[in-house]
C-alpha cells in the first residue's frame, strides 16, 4: 500500500494491497444449489487475503487492484473478476469502489454471465501506535447485478468491519470482527457475523507468504454450523508499486464445500 505514514504498509512490504473480503453479501438466486454458497465475503484485503489490514493509501494516492477468482461448488463453477479502486482522501481515510463481473456455469445448465454487485466503502484508521493500529471499514453493497447474479434489485446490504493489525517486521498479523445486514428478499439470515485472522511473513523485500482463516455465521438461518475457510498464498513485488499474487482457498463446514483459486495484480500511483 502506498501511504505517507509509517502505519501504512509501503509497496515493498506488507500487505501490498487493499482488497479485504470484508463482509458484504452476494446472493446468487439463479442456481438454487449455489444460492447460499454464494453468500460470501467479497474481496477486500491484501490480495489474496480475506482479512483486512489497517493500512491506508495516504492523501492523493491511488491503488488499483485486479482480483480474479475461480471457485467450484459441486457441479457449479463461479468465476469472478473484482477490480477495486482505493483513493486516499487524507492520511488515514480512504474511499473505495469495488464493482464485479461474474461468470456462472452449473452443469447441465447453460452458463450465464454479467455484472455483479458493487461495494462502496470508506476506511478510517482511527488509532496507531507501533506495533498496533486499528481501523474501521464500512459501507454498502449496491444491487448493480444483471441476470440475478447478486442482490435482488432495489435491495441494499450494509456491512461494517473492525480491523486490528500488529506489525513487527518481518511478521504481521491482522484480525477482523464484522457484521453484514442482508435484505430479507435474499432469502438468507438477516444479520451475518464474521471473524478472521491472517499471518503475513516477509521472506525478503519482494516475497511475502500468507495464511488466512475465517469463520462466519451460516447464511441459512435453519442451520447451526459455522462455515469458514483456510487460505494460503504469496505476494511478489515485481517493482515498487506493482504486486502480483496467487492463492488457494478451501472451505470447511460449508454447504456445499468449495475450493477456490485466486490471482491478482495491484498497481499504486499518485495523482
Amino acid at each position: 500500500m502506498t501511504a505517507d505514514t509509517a502505519l501504512s504498509p509501503s509497496p515493498g512490504r506488507l500487505p501490498g494491497r487493499f482488497e479485504r473480503r470484508l463482509l458484504a453479501v452476494r446472493v446468487c438466486l439463479l442456481v438454487p444449489a449455489a444460492a447460499l454458497a454464494l453468500v460470501a465475503p467479497p474481496a477486500f484485503a491484501a490480495h489474496p487475503l480475506q482479512t483486512e489490514d489497517t493500512g491506508t493509501q495516504g492523501a492523493g494516492n491511488v491503488e488499483l487492484e485486479n482480483g480474479l477468482s475461480r471457485a467450484r461448488f459441486d457441479a457449479t463453477t463461479l468465476t469472478t473478476y473484482q477490480p477495486q479502486v482505493s483513493v486516499g482522501l487524507a492520511t488515514t481515510v480512504d474511499a473505495i469502489v469495488q464493482p464485479s463481473l461474474v461468470w456462472l456455469h452449473a452443469r447441465p445448465q447453460s452458463a450465464v454471465s454479467g455484472r455483479g454487485d458493487t461495494n462502496v466503502d470508506g476506511k478510517w484508521r482511527f488509532r496507531g501506535s507501533d506495533p498496533w493500529s486499528f481501523a474501521v471499514r464500512a459501507g454498502v453493497l449496491a444491487p448493480t447485478s444483471t441476470h440475478g447474479l447478486g442482490l435482488p434489485h432495489g435491495q441494499w446490504s450494509e456491512h461494517a468491519l473492525l480491523v486490528a493489525t500488529w506489525d513487527d517486521a518481518p511478521t504481521t498479523v491482522h484480525a477482523n470482527l464484522g457484521v453484514t445486514r442482508v435484505p430479507h428478499a435474499s432469502g438468507a439470515r438477516s444479520t451475518i457475523g464474521h471473524v478472521s485472522a491472517a499471518l503475513m511473513q516477509a521472506l525478503n523485500e519482494r516475497l511475502v507468504l500468507t495464511v488466512d482463516g475465517e469463520v462466519d455465521q451460516d447464511p441459512d438461518a435453519s442451520r447451526k454450523s459455522r462455515p469458514g475457510s483456510l487460505l494460503a498464498g504469496a505476494i511478489w513485488t515485481a517493482r515498487p508499486g506493482l504486486d502480483l499474487d496467487v492463492g488457494y482457498q478451501r472451505s470447511f463446514s460449508a454447504q456445499p464445500v468449495n475450493s477456490q483459486w485466486m490471482a491478482g495484480l495491484t498497481y499504486r500511483f499518485s495523482l
